[in-house]
């Protein structure tokens, strides 16, 4: 099975499942889910092509502290 791409950058940044699970907020089991190509990884690559259409970042489509000064 190929590495994902999740895998991959989580190895780089020296963390492992449970430590990348704690930083975001989600379980062990739902890191790995993602790394092993199951449970919304289509649902961040459509993000990821949203986000090149409209020159933004992920951030950006979730951030409602902006919305909240206007």
């Amino acid at each position: 099975m190929l590495v994902s791409k999740i895998a991959e950058l989580r190895k780089r940044a020296n963390l492992t499942q449970k430590q990348l699970a704690e930083l975001i907020g989600v379980t062990e089991s739902t890191i790995r889910n993602l790394e092993n190509n199951r449970n919304g990884i289509e649902l961040l690559a459509r993000v990821a092509k949203l986000c090149t259409a409209l020159k933004c970042t992920a951030q950006d489509l979730v951030d409602f502290e902006e919305e909240e000064k206007i």
